[in-house]
């Protein structure tokens, strides 16, 4: 679940970018770090809940849910973008 498939295609782009074996390993190296350091925030995220308390988590929440928000209007104006032009310039024939 922490790995999409933007990020499964932006992997295998990298992997095919790569010339030499030791980028490719510096890749690899990369991108066991990053999922070693999500492993001990998710194992130790009971223990950062308490010490942030309710408040924090609260705005946390929230904070969280306003970048969801903006990402899926973003996306909803970008694609209903070309749709609009679409329809103005056929209006005006």
């Amino acid at each position: 679940m922490l790995c999409g498939p933007g990020s499964i295609a932006n992997g295998i782009m990298l992997m095919n970018d790569t010339n030499t074996w030791t980028i490719k390993g510096i890749l690899i190296g990369m991108i066991a770090l990053i999922y070693f350091i999500t492993y001990l925030i998710l194992r130790n995220s009971t223990r950062l809940v308490s010490i942030l308390g309710k408040t924090v988590n609260n705005v946390m929440m929230r904070l969280m849910g306003l970048i969801l928000m903006v990402i899926a209007v973003k996306c909803f104006v970008s694609e209903l973008k070309p749709i609009l032009i679409d329809i103005i310039q056929s209006s005006r024939m």
